[in-house]
């Protein structure tokens, strides 16, 4: 975790992007692949400014990969940021530790990720512990 946190600090991971809002054209853009000048092969840049044209709005690439393409989980498992402390799921650190808790709330923020934001279709007792 601690890895990416510092690559993202020094630049190496320049973006990101959350899948679940994001659409084949959102990921091409953080790739520079819609401007001429950051596309590595010409042509492609000709293929992905034509799929990702705002006039396009029949390209599949501009569609979200929503859950209901992608429902494997059926919200069958739900983690609070509790179950990240020791003691939980058979964790071997001390019970109540918040090391690995700490560590992927630190990601989550370098990122900005938005810790509280979950998925529409399920409405938890407490937004606030769930993620």
């Amino acid at each position: 975790l601690e890895s990416m946190v510092e690559a993202r600090r020094r630049g190496d991971i320049d973006a990101f992007y959350r899948i679940e809002t994001s659409t084949a054209c959102d990921v091409a853009e953080k790739a520079g692949l819609t401007e001429l000048n950051t596309t590595v092969y010409a042509p492609n840049h000709v293929r992905v400014g034509h799929l990702c044209d705002m006039d396009n709005w029949t390209s599949p690439a501009q569609l979200r990969v929503e859950q209901k393409l992608n429902n494997i989980n059926k919200f069958e498992l739900r983690l609070a940021w509790n179950e990240l402390r020791g003691g939980m799921h058979g964790s071997r650190r001390k019970d109540g530790d918040r090391t690995l808790e700490g560590r992927v709330r630190n990601l989550f923020a370098v990122f900005g990720y938005d810790e509280h934001m979950i998925p529409l279709e399920y409405k938890p007792g407490n937004a606030h512990d769930e993620f």
